[in-house]
């Protein structure tokens, strides 16, 4: 993993998610305490998206060899936008919207598949199920890849 797709302590997590950086998972020391993180976990109340896990030090020491201060936060490499921002975007350039919506697809490769083909066929958003939300809640992908 590349050092740049990762954000080191709580103040550089809450920064970025205040800035609207999108963030994919967010470890915190297990052992942490509460009042250590209160900050941080009301800047992800706004994030509903964004996985959190608490786990050993040695989890976050074997990731990175830098002072994460307790908390590490991975990036997302995918820009993720609301479908209804997307849609009147689409039609504002003269243009009928193509969605591809998955569901299910639980191997990488095949989703990467899928979405290198949406790309190709021009689509404008790849919408896939939020996790650890009832199935019918999606957020969208920008620009399908």
């Amino acid at each position: 993993m590349k050092e740049n797709e990762l954000l080191f302590g709580a103040k550089a997590v809450i920064e970025s998610l205040n800035a609207g950086r999108q963030i994919d998972k967010v470890m915190i020391r297990r052992d942490m305490p509460a009042e250590q993180t209160e900050e941080l976990h009301a800047a992800l109340r706004n994030w509903p998206t964004v996985q959190v896990q608490r786990v050993p030090v040695e989890r976050l020491n074997f990731i990175t060899k830098k002072n994460h201060g307790g908390v590490i936060a991975f990036i997302s490499k995918v820009e993720y936008q609301k479908l209804s921002a997307i849609i009147p975007a689409v039609f504002e350039n003269g243009k009928d919207p193509m969605v591809v919506a998955v569901d299910g697809v639980t191997d990488v490769r095949n989703f990467g598949s899928i979405a290198r083909t949406a790309e190709c066929a021009g689509a404008d958003a790849l919408v896939t199920p939020i996790r650890q939300v009832h199935c019918s809640t999606f957020r969208c992908a920008k620009n399908a890849a």
